[in-house]
């Protein structure tokens, strides 16, 4: 498989194995699509860790608005490994530009000292990165209406789980990833208990586990070929109930799913089509 993979296949399959994995679950004809929406995450994700500082940052993301103009202008794209997949997947499918958008704005927030400035903010940032590429991702996948709406809501529950799951890191390379002011993020360091830290996390976890019950509920307007695209979303929920209980770093990195099971479960729900 890894020897004819695309460039953005390659880009997926090293940087996000998650969302690989299951994108091998999608049609054939769609794949390369589905590919070309991760990559292009990835691509907005890592531009504020290889920036030495925002000026340089937001030049990057207006490089990306830029190519949005060109894609959406419906003439010649930039000869580039993911803007020309992305450019045929959006006209192809017929894409909206809006969330699109909304993703290369809310990664300006990661060229921020202040983010997350409250808990709106977090709130939006994930709707508008995890969110909004699943709504894409199973679009790609010819859901419509209110499948792509259950695929937002489940894709900010998987955002949620995935952000809560990189906060010891996070917190370790000096960031204070969650909004409340007091927390004793260096006492954290160490091991201890913070009432505060526990409130902030059970909150965006209850928000999460809120946003997987609405994404469910709605299962019935999601096509089975736009499952792939919602893989994740058990795994999610698991690791979500778990995190609701977290007052340590350490428990909070210890609540996701283990490898195995998460594998084994994804195997599962990708041959059955369920999520």
């Amino acid at each position: 498989m890894t020897e004819t993979l695309s460039p953005c296949g390659e880009m997926v399959r090293k940087s996000d194995p998650v969302r690989f994995r299951n994108a091998l679950f999608a049609p054939p004809e769609a794949r390369e699509g589905v590919f070309a929406l991760y990559a292009f995450n990835l691509e907005l994700a890592k531009i504020a860790p290889m920036v030495s500082e925002p000026m340089i940052g937001e030049i990057r993301l207006q490089w990306w608005r830029d190519s949005l103009d060109m894609i959406f202008g419906g003439g010649p794209v930039r000869k580039h490994e993911v803007v020309e997949p992305l450019a045929a997947v959006v006209r192809g499918m017929e894409l909206p530009r809006a969330p699109l958008e909304a993703m290369i704005d809310a990664r300006a927030w990661d060229l921020s000292p202040e983010f997350p400035a409250d808990e709106g903010v977090l709130e939006t940032y994930i709707r508008d990165t995890a969110g909004a590429l699943t709504g894409l991702t199973a679009q790609a996948l010819g859901a419509a209406g209110q499948g792509v709406e259950a695929a937002e809501r489940a894709g900010y529950a998987i955002g949620v789980a995935r952000y809560l799951a990189a906060v010891q890191v996070m917190v370790g390379e000096g960031h204070a990833p969650l909004p409340s002011d007091g927390i004793g993020w260096a006492a954290m360091r160490d091991g201890s208990v913070d009432a505060m830290f526990a409130q902030d996390v059970a909150r965006l976890a209850h928000g999460g586990l809120t946003a997987v019950k609405r994404a469910r509920a709605g299962r019935g307007k999601v096509p089975r070929a736009a499952a792939p695209a919602l893989l994740e979303l058990a795994d999610a929920r698991r690791a979500l109930e778990g995190m609701a209980k977290a007052d340590t770093l350490g428990a909070l990195a210890g609540a996701a799913s283990s490898p195995f099971r998460s594998n084994f479960s994804r195997l599962w729900r990708g041959v059955s089509g369920r999520w």
